[in-house]
């Protein structure tokens, strides 16, 4: 399933554009070709991901704080499976997406937080050589208004 540009809001798009021109002629960008300065309009909303046995999981190179996601704690080094269950299993299944295409992937669904419902979307971008991915950008953004419908994980037309 392929998912239109416009479902992304403006500062997702802007990181997918910007994404795009580091980029250049290759599959994907290199982690080397993003300094943190050049990041610096969407840091506080970036995990950056190392896969681990060929992507049989994940681990957090960077963790984003700035989220109600992770609130409670830093994921900063730690595995996607060492969430809880559900958590894990949403998490492994997007950033397989990514693995399995090599392409920019979006999803968006309701997440549980205390009692209550919050909304994010997240933009997950690869890095790597060649078609090797040896790093996965995600940024996550709140969706204040609502969820309109949940979207899977799904590659980005662009």
């Amino acid at each position: 399933m392929a998912v239109a540009r416009s479902k992304l809001n403006t500062s997702e798009l802007s990181l997918l554009q910007f994404w795009d021109g580091r980029r250049g002629d290759r599959t994907m960008p290199e982690r080397p070709d993003f300094a943190a300065e050049d990041l610096h309009p969407w840091i506080g909303n970036l995990h950056l991901l190392e896969p681990v046995g060929g992507g049989a999981d994940f681990r957090y190179a960077i963790f984003t704080t700035r989220t109600l996601i992770g609130v409670d704690q830093d994921m900063t080094g730690k595995l996607v499976s060492d969430w809880d269950e559900l958590r894990a299993g949403y998490a492994k299944r997007l950033y397989s997406t990514v693995m399995e295409h090599a392409r920019p992937i979006y999803s968006a669904l309701p997440e549980r937080y205390h009692d209550d419902w919050i909304f994010y979307s997240r933009i997950c971008l690869p890095l790597g050589r060649g078609e090797t991915i040896t790093h996965i950008m995600t940024m996550i953004s709140h969706i204040e208004e609502g969820l309109e419908e949940t979207v899977l994980p799904s590659v980005i037309e662009f």
